[in-house]
């Protein structure tokens, strides 16, 4: 698979800071899932998109963002045959863990694997992005419901009473507890009721507790399709009934983007996700960060066990102390030669960005300074670099620019070590630390610090406000806040008092609490004044695609309200004709009202594809409404635009709805049969 290299790099998504490393670990997880979708295609075995993946496949197009890992589910034929394949199909290298291949293993899923070591081998590296660690899939079995309800309350106790003495022999193997005299006794008496009940043997001689997870996963799979009308997780179902699901919601998938590639989803995907997580489409953080992210005991045995280490700031206290006296001798030096100097200069003051993209972060405070008369303002872009897994750099190029109105030096047109600037405001704050970029080292921090009189880090973000008890936030904020850029700059200018307090315990858990006065003084909570809100800034209309700038704009040169009307392929499979009357329906109102809305009609892009292949006259109804309303139908490529450009969003849940919805802009979900 390719990647493009800012794939990798941190980047806020839905209010949520996901650090570089987790771009690493996706990028890997991804590798695995390509390859087992080939696998799947090429043996007839279908998949589907399951519990945070479908979510997120639906919602995001892509991974939750405070989500780390994937998962899929297969019916339970298709499961088999994956599991008892897998070693002819899928890859060299690659290893299935479940209760078969490991007896210590008692969970009912099964988990395709990268491999069973840490690796940094160039091979390994090259095949999963940089990422050295084990990358895998959860796989679960869906299992289906005994049509009759004694029947499946007979299958679950049966299970239950399997399940009861695997767990009692783990417990005490757990406990280094030999099975001795009554409890001996009762052990054997029980497993050869278990025998008896289910007309099998149990080798005393072998692992018991893996024949008899063996026998349970036997058990899970007694009905067939043909046979029951729902479909289940049975380790779910044993102890919560409600966890059922039509058969008819998995008789075919429909594939979806999910980051840069597809995934196929059950055709009943929004019924499945309404039962799971009610309104699917609010956001509900994961804030527990056990486990999180699933590679940090393989991090961690790096860290014990390699004497290079994990490239990771390690600075101490002590450390920044030492320096900062350092730096103050220096100003003392420069503040005696200005002194002298009886030259009246305006105050210097120099921002360094290092992308175009990320200038509005620094936009508003560098107004700020170029308003004021005493102060002289320059804008330096700093060069900025990829990293390769092998520890080359490759310079950073883009078709972004910085804003007409601001005149962007290069490195070779300014020299802040000849210059000695009284400020300099930077917004990368990781110097070598990030796992996906760098700046160019002649501008990371401490080097900066030496030849200015005041630092000020801006960052470049700005995510949610965080919730004090969000663990999972709390983890990313280790790739953003204990970096050199926020602990040495001599300011730091943050979005809220809110996240002011969180830096500060991030800071101090690092430092430790006799460090905390530091962050207090340098800390500040006074960013919110410097955002750019783009809900309110005019240029945003010039996202319109073309064809509809000139309709949006009334004769007194004010624009109409933009509407963003949104249909996906899997609404029309599942709600079929209805779903393009309620489109006749819905249009007819916006054209009733067209003097003040300008309705910018969206379909799935991959609708015509799917109709082909499921329904005909679906496919006649789509091309109909295609040509009914012509004028109105986004182009490919023009969605992304209309996200931006939009006042509002119309339409169906999903991954569209969601992006207008981290823009806050309000969000309508129809009823199709309204």
């Amino acid at each position: 698979m390719e990647f493009d290299k800012s794939f990798f790099e941190d980047e806020i998504r839905d209010g949520f800071y996901v650090s570089a490393e987790m771009k690493h670990a996706w990028a890997a997880q991804l590798e695995v899932l390509n390859d087992v979708d080939k696998a799947c295609k090429e043996n007839g075995i279908q998949y589907f998109a399951e519990w945070g993946t479908l979510l997120g496949a639906v919602r995001h197009h892509g991974f939750i963002p405070w989500d780390d890992d994937m998962d899929i589910c297969m019916k339970r034929p298709d499961f088999n045959k994956f599991v008892k394949n897998v070693k002819n199909i899928m890859p060299e290298g690659y290893q299935i863990y479940n209760i078969e291949s490991d007896k210590d293993n008692d969970n009912l899923l099964a988990r395709i694997i990268s491999g069973r070591t840490i690796d940094f081998s160039a091979k390994y590296l090259d095949k999963y992005h940089g990422f050295p660690y084990v990358a895998g899939i959860d796989i679960f079995p869906l299992d289906f419901i005994a049509p009759d309800r004694e029947e499946d309350d007979y299958l679950c106790t049966v299970i239950d009473i399997v399940n009861t003495v695997a767990k009692f022999m783990r417990m005490k193997d757990s406990e280094n507890e030999a099975i001795e005299g009554e409890d001996l006794e009762k052990l054997n008496s029980n497993l050869l009721s278990i025998e008896q009940l289910c007309g099998v043997r149990i080798d005393r001689e072998k692992d018991i507790i893996q024949q008899l997870n063996i026998l349970v996963d036997q058990l899970c799979s007694l009905y067939t399709e043909d046979e029951t009308e729902e479909l289940t997780i049975r380790a779910i179902w044993q102890k919560n009934k409600a966890y059922k699901f039509r058969n008819s919601y998995y008789k075919k998938a429909v594939r979806i983007p999910f980051e840069n590639i597809t995934i196929p989803v059950p055709f009943g995907y929004d019924a499945i996700l309404k039962q799971k997580y009610g309104d699917y489409m609010k956001l509900v953080h994961t804030w527990d960060s056990h486990d999180y992210p699933f590679f940090d005991k393989q991090r961690d045995i790096i860290r014990e066990k390699s004497e290079s280490g994990l490239n990771e700031f390690k600075d101490t206290l002590e450390d920044v102390i030492t320096f900062k006296e350092h730096v103050a001798i220096l100003r003392g030096k420069r503040k005696v030669l200005k002194a002298l100097d009886n030259k009246k200069k305006k105050k210097n003051v120099v921002f360094m960005p290092f992308k175009p993209e990320h200038w509005d972060a620094m936009d508003g405070l560098w107004r700020e300074y170029k308003d004021r008369e005493d102060v002289d303002v320059k804008v330096v872009s700093v060069p900025y670099y990829y990293k390769n897994y092998d520890g080359t750099v490759e310079q950073y190029s883009t078709s972004a620019e910085y804003p007409d109105y601001i005149n962007v030096l290069s490195e070779d047109e300014y020299n802040y070590e000849k210059d000695d600037p009284d400020e300099i405001i930077i917004q990368n704050p990781y110097d070598g630390y990030n796992v996906a970029a760098t700046i160019h080292p002649r501008y990371y921090v401490r080097n900066l610090l030496m030849h200015t009189d005041k630092l000020i880090y801006i960052p470049y973000f700005t995510t949610d406000e965080i919730d004090a008890q969000d663990m999972r936030a709390d983890v990313s904020m280790n790739s953003y806040v204990t970096m050199p850029g926020v602990v040495y700059a001599d300011e730091v200018i943050l979005q809220s008092e809110n996240i002011r307090k969180l830096y500060i315990r991030k800071l101090t858990g690092f430092f430790g609490e006799e460090s905390r006065h530091l962050w207090e003084n340098q800390l500040n909570s006074n960013g919110a004044q410097y955002l750019v809100n783009d809900n309110n800034n005019p240029l945003r209309y010039n996202r319109i695609p073309g064809k509809w700038r000139n309709q949006a704009v009334r004769s007194d040169g004010s624009y109409k309200k933009i509407i963003l009307y949104y249909i996906s392929t899997n609404g029309v499979l599942e709600h079929k004709h209805e779903m393009f009357e309620k489109i006749g329906r819905t249009m007819d109102v916006f054209k009733q009202y067209k003097e003040d809305i300008v309705c910018l009609l969206a379909f799935e892009n991959n609708m015509e594809e799917v109709l082909e292949g499921e329904n005909s006259e679906l496919l006649m109804d789509y091309q109909c409404a295609l040509r009914k309303y012509n004028e109105y139908i986004l182009g490919n490529g023009e969605l992304m635009d209309a996200v931006k450009a939009c006042d509002a969003f119309y339409g169906e849940a999903g991954a569209e709805a969601q992006m207008c919805r981290n823009a806050n802009k309000p969000v309508m979900i129809e009823n199709v049969y309204l």
